[in-house]
């Protein structure tokens, strides 16, 4: 395994008021990478692209003929961590963009004057249009509380104003805890692009055509844009790993 050659020191743990013990600990801070000449030859690599659900461990296994040999994908990637740093798994990925783009708020604050309801979100830091949909709780009035789903209708700032039913008029004091659930905010557009790729201004007429990106598309290109990785040549794994320990 990859750590199996790095050095080792004693280290003593606290636990309790006064109470240590030593063992025998890895340093896994050692600065151990591939020569830089190794790294700059470009034609040692190999383009690989990620199916998902593939982990460092399946790769080696697939490339080298052993798992144990995950060091050498996640070393050479500079990737370390198995959830951000690899492509998602199509039902992952959806997971993870509802998370991000759908969350549950809770205003400071609500009124509301005859249909017309305002809650206000401080730094809530979303991109809206008034087209998105809100799932309103917790909402307390003497008669009718505007708990339900709504479209917005104006979006100010901190502020969302949406619409109830004719005969669903709140009355009496807006009070409760109003929690807000953000439904299908990744279909609205983040930015747009131009045929160059690069993203632009769409109110400027000097950026040409250009081309609406949405909160999705936007966490798909994240995604795809890690499933590209490099690998040695499994022919040159044993000069690698002789390298390896000439400069441990």
């Amino acid at each position: 395994m990859y750590f199996e050659d790095f050095p080792t020191f004693l280290y003593d743990f606290k636990y309790g008021k006064n109470n240590y013990k030593t063992s025998v600990v890895t340093d896994i801070t050692r600065n151990i990478r591939f020569r830089r000449d190794l790294l700059s030859n470009i034609s040692l690599y190999e383009e690989y692209d990620i199916v998902d659900g593939e982990t460092p461990e399946i790769i080696a296994e697939k490339i080298y003929g052993s798992a144990q040999y995950h060091w050498i994908v996640m070393l050479l990637n500079d990737r370390f961590d198995y959830i951000s740093d690899f492509p998602l798994k199509e039902s992952e990925l959806i997971r993870h963009i509802h998370s991000r783009y759908n969350p549950t708020l809770t205003p400071t604050s609500w009124t509301y004057s005859g249909r017309n309801v305002t809650a206000t979100l401080v730094n809530h830091g979303l991109q809206v249009s008034p087209t998105t949909t809100l799932t309103v709780s917790g909402a307390v009035t003497t008669t009718n509380p505007p708990n339900g789903t709504y479209t917005v209708t104006a979006v100010t700032y901190d502020t969302f104003t949406f619409q109830v039913p004719a005969n669903m008029i709140p009355t009496g004091p807006a009070t409760g805890t109003l929690t807000v659930d953000t439904k299908n905010r990744e279909s609205y557009i983040v930015h747009y692009k131009n045929a160059q790729g690069f993203i632009v201004n769409p109110i400027d007429s000097s950026s040409g055509v250009t081309t609406s990106i949405t909160g999705e598309m936007v966490a798909r290109e994240e995604n795809e844009a890690k499933r590209r990785i490099k690998l040695i040549a499994p022919e040159l794994l044993n000069t690698i790993l002789r390298d390896f320990k000439d400069n441990l």
